[in-house]
């Protein structure tokens, strides 16, 4: 399952978990399809091919065609296929969300080398021919640098121990209000029990940072409870959840897409001086900080346009939002 993942003493990479522990929604009422993907990967050893599958979630954003936006990164090793050399992918359990007759015919995404220098490029768009007979309400793409109050974050991860849904799942969370703020990210009182780790977790962020090229590309959401505390079931997003929308809701109660989820921060070495680390969790129930890229980015805008001129149904909003999704 290709996931952009950032860890201490390693570089952009791979894992096999997804953790969400949100509530389950259907996938037509908050226009989340889970894709199936198949990738394909040369062995310099064997000078064989070795082929594998994975998932990751994606956000139905226009029906005429039907367009959807995921991570660009899903895309690592796609396998390609016919004269337009389009990745090899499809829709799960289409019938759930009323789809049929479905044929990817245009796909929009940068290389996976160019998404990890720069993930203001981790966006794909993808148009297929179908015939879609439920009444899905494609998500608008808001346009407001505004900060919300609340997001919701919705995917197809799957953690550990939790069953498998044919649906996805979604989790209210408060976005971090200042990136530059590494406090925000672990308070002072994990600091203070573990100076040297908490210092090596903070150049980990800056590099992280360093990635995006850009201001004000990236949200994101850490996993402290209302105490601060670092909490292992508060719903975040991990591998699988990629492509996943970051949801505000608008004046009229509609959803509007204001974010993919897109990088996965974790910092593996344990300390016995941080309580959450003796519990009997496996490490990938240890993401610290996911990071959602902002739709509204020039960037990202830029490309986005680039591809509803192209033949992309996709929408642009900027209507108000529900009282509580609005500034501080």
């Amino acid at each position: 399952m290709p996931v952009l993942v950032v860890c201490v003493g390693l570089t952009v990479g791979h894992s096999s978990q997804a953790v969400i522990h949100g509530l389950t929604f259907p996938g037509a009422a908050i226009s989340t399809v889970k894709l199936s993907i198949q990738h394909a990967h040369f062995l310099q050893s064997t000078e064989k091919w070795e082929y594998y599958d994975s998932i990751c979630s994606a956000a139905i954003v226009g029906l005429k065609p039907l367009t959807l936006l995921t991570a660009a990164h899903c895309l690592k090793e796609v396998r390609l296929t016919g004269p337009k050399d389009l990745p090899i992918l499809s829709i799960a359990q289409p019938e759930l969300l009323g789809i049929e007759e479905i044929k990817l015919s245009q796909a929009f995404y940068r290389s996976f080398e160019a998404v990890s220098e720069d993930l203001t490029q981790d966006v794909a768009v993808l148009v297929f021919d179908a015939k879609v007979q439920s009444a899905i309400q494609p998500l608008p793409i808001r346009l407001d640098d505004q900060l919300p109050e609340v997001l919701m974050i919705c995917g197809y991860g799957r953690g550990y121990g939790e069953a498998d849904t044919r649906h996805p799942r979604c989790g209210e969370r408060k976005p971090v209000r200042d990136l530059s703020d590494f406090y925000q990210v672990l308070p002072k009182t994990y600091r203070d029990m573990d100076e040297m780790l908490h210092l090596q977790a903070q150049t980990q962020f800056l590099y992280t940072q360093e990635l995006v090229h850009a201001e004000k590309a990236l949200l994101a959401v850490n996993r402290l409870n209302e105490a601060d505390q670092y909490d292992h079931t508060v719903p975040m997003p991990t591998v699988g959840d990629s492509g996943g929308p970051w949801l505000v809701i608008n004046a009229k109660g509609q959803y509007e897409l204001l974010a993919i989820t897109s990088l996965v921060e974790r910092f593996y070495n344990p300390s016995a001086h941080w309580p959450f680390f003796q519990k009997q969790v496996p490490l990938s129930e240890y993401p610290y900080v996911a990071y959602g890229l902002r739709l509204s980015h020039p960037e990202v805008l830029g490309f986005l346009q680039y591809a509803q001129h192209s033949g992309a149904d996709i929408r642009f909003t900027s209507a108000p939002l529900f009282p509580y999704a609005g500034r501080p």
